[in-house]
């Protein structure tokens, strides 16, 4: 594990898998309430928050710091993992360090010190074994100008470390994301600790209203988001806003929230390529004109077109034009790229039917110059002979 750390580089952090799946971090503090926090699960069994304070998503990010740390110093047996308090801030969101500041640091160390959880872990050899644990058994920080801080992981934590129960996720990319909306960092990282395979769909309710909760083996996405609002459209909407996040700034996710048919239920389907798939969607959408690619761009954000949508495309502004592709995709109301293909398949029908129409008309206009070529040449043969000419047409 330190030696694919090391590989990936520093800008990589490895993060515990259960926790980066567990339905425990807010987007924003709030007062405990534990009471009030329904159970879920995690791997089949129940997951729930029994003691302590909630946790929020920037204290994950800070969470994931400290077990990168003991991930590539080998995870040592103390379980012992030193950091900077400044960069524990800035983490945090904070720029520089001052009284302040720690004293954040101090209260985010002392969220997770306090956690207690009733769960089940899951093991890469994928045995489950149900156990209240917490993250962290201790801290250490000091007043010192430019000190350093200590976290000591829990034994729980630690163990599962050891045994290869690591997600790695590109920092940068997941700061970005969590920047912009800290909602979709969060369920970024879920995803990244997901085997989506070629696509995945996640219930967004447990149930639908007033309805019994099927046996599950992962919590539906509200839940894991805790977005435990009574409006279940509200939900709905601001999952979307953190997707179209999500995508704009990873290209490689391919996510949509689609309403089901069950009343007051949707679900998220979610498929992500691999960076090398995505650079090459770049790379082969680079050759559109750049008016095509923005009016793509602004109706599927960074769903980029796919190497057969891109030879549709080429072939479709062959037969018009960029401005006129441009357009179409702008003007669509749902799919752009199903209606820039049911206008193409318009323009050119219509453009049959006017080739077939001046066909036709052009073949009439033969046969009426053949036919009145054919009357002067019999005219002008009975001025020669009439003995022999044909007799013209009647009337003539």
């Amino acid at each position: 594990m330190s030696a694919a750390l090391r590989r990936l580089g520093p800008r990589t952090l490895g993060h515990e898998t259960n926790l980066a799946r567990a339905p425990l971090w807010d987007a924003r503090a709030r007062p405990v309430q534990l009471s009030l926090v329904a159970p879920t699960v995690l791997y089949g069994q129940q997951f729930r928050q029994v003691a302590g304070a909630r946790l929020t998503v920037t204290d994950q990010r800070l969470f994931a710091e400290l077990t990168t740390r003991f991930v590539r110093d080998d995870c040592p047996e103390t379980r012992r993992v030193p950091f900077s308090l400044g960069e524990a801030a800035r983490l945090l969101g904070h720029e520089s360090l001052g009284g302040k500041q720690r004293q954040i640091v101090k209260q985010s160390l002392a969220r997770m010190r306090s956690v207690t959880v009733e769960s089940a872990l899951r093991s890469p050899d994928g045995h489950e074994t149900v156990i209240g644990w917490g993250l962290i058994d201790r801290y250490l920080t000091t007043t010192r100008g430019g000190g350093r801080g200590s976290a000591k992981l829990s034994e729980e934590v630690a163990a599962l470390l050891r045994a290869g129960s690591v997600t790695y996720l590109h920092a940068p990319t997941w700061d970005a994301i969590a920047a912009a909306d800290e909602i979709a960092g969060r369920l970024w990282a879920f995803l990244e600790a997901e085997n989506l395979g070629s696509g995945w769909r996640y219930q967004l309710f447990a149930a639908a209203p007033d309805g019994i909760a099927e046996d599950r083996n992962m919590p539906a996405i509200a839940e894991l988001l805790r977005l435990d609002w009574a409006q279940r459209k509200k939900v709905a909407w601001r999952v979307k806003q953190a997707c179209a996040v999500i995508c704009d700034i990873d290209p490689r996710y391919r996510l949509e929230l689609i309403k089901s048919k069950a009343v007051g239920m949707w679900r998220l389907d979610a498929a992500r390529q691999r960076r090398e798939a995505a650079a090459g969607s770049r790379r082969r959408a680079a050759r559109l004109p750049d008016i095509v690619l923005a009016a793509w761009r602004r109706r599927y954000r960074a769903h980029l077109p796919s190497r057969k949508q891109l030879d549709v495309l080429a072939d479709v502004i062959a037969r018009h034009d960029s401005d006129w592709v441009a357009a179409t995709l702008s003007e669509a109301e749902d799919d752009a790229f199903s209606h820039l293909l049911a206008c193409d398949r318009a323009v050119v029908g219509h453009r049959l039917r006017e080739a077939d129409e001046r066909e036709r008309r052009h073949a009439a206009e033969k046969r009426a110059n053949a036919e009145e070529i054919a009357s002067i040449r019999a005219m002008l043969a009975h001025l020669r002979d009439p003995a022999e000419a044909t007799p013209p047409p009647a009337g003539e």
